[in-house]
């Protein structure tokens, strides 16, 4: 069990530096432009324009929450799907699942390590972009004055952990559930973009307001308030229930899956007969 522990660390080592310092560097464009553009952005912000995509920028903070923290999530999103989808559909697809369960470990087991080595691989990403943005931060702070601290931004970054937990374990879930990676992944990318233009659509439509708390970014704070008040903790511990509960789905339904077969849920029944 270890020893497949540390076997998915090391495969994912170099998608962690790759998408952690990727991140980073997508940080470090937004909060250094900051001092060039900060007046320009702060007299542009009553457009409505802006307003429609979540965007504050009448304040560094606003600003630094709106072009930075949001996108964390989004960006390791397709980190997320691709990763989540490929730990057991993909390997189902390439033909290294059946190898897997034939080694002497129970079938929770493989579940329950390849969703820890995730959960460390998209919180190392995380770590990393979080002190890339903190270090920047720390370079143009003597170039402007800041409402934000190296600090407060670090975690703040770090917030994007639970609802990255989230999708990570609703895409493990799919790709134990549906018989394909192809499949796993498309449903997952659909319900990451409806859960996310969906939040946003219901700040339009005052109709729409019942539907925000169906959306997992409902739970994700992108405003200015997540550095001077921080994470929510309701929130944190909605993002990581909901991670919990498609964690034990994937271990029931990898337990009743027939590898290789790559039959949908409904046809299992007659397959396994």
């Amino acid at each position: 069990m270890i020893n497949l522990f540390w076997h998915e660390l090391r495969s994912r080592f170099g998608a962690i530096l790759g998408w952690g310092i990727g991140i980073a560097l997508f940080g470090a464009m937004y909060i250094v432009i900051w001092p060039e553009v900060g007046e320009l952005f702060q007299s542009m912000s009553d457009m409505e324009i802006w307003q429609a995509f979540a965007f504050d920028l009448g304040s560094f903070a606003g600003y630094i929450a709106s072009a930075l923290i949001q996108y964390v999530p989004l960006i390791l999103g397709i980190y997320v799907i691709i990763a989540s989808t490929g730990t057991l559909a993909g390997e189902e697809d390439s033909g290294t699942l059946e190898l897997i369960v034939a080694a002497p470990l129970s079938r929770w087991q493989v579940v329950t390590v390849k969703a820890v080595a995730l959960a460390i691989a998209a919180f190392l990403i995380i770590v990393i972009a979080g002190l890339g943005n903190a270090l920047t931060l720390e370079a143009i702070r003597g170039l402007i004055e800041v409402d934000v601290s190296s600090t407060e931004l670090f975690v703040a970054t770090l917030s994007a952990w639970p609802i990255t937990m989230a999708f990570m374990m609703m895409g493990l879930f799919l790709g134990s559930f549906l018989p394909s990676r192809r499949a796993a992944a498309l449903t997952v990318t659909v319900i990451f973009i409806a859960s996310y233009f969906g939040l946003l659509l219901a700040g339009f439509a005052e109709s729409l307001e019942p539907t925000k708390a169906l959306s997992l970014f409902n739970y994700f704070d992108f405003t200015a308030t997540v550095f001077t008040e921080g994470p929510q903790a309701q929130d944190i511990g909605i993002l990581l229930g909901i991670a919990l509960a498609f964690f034990v789905l994937a271990l029931l339904s990898f337990q009743r899956r027939n590898v290789t077969v790559g039959a949908w849920p409904w046809q299992r029944a007659r397959v396994s007969e």
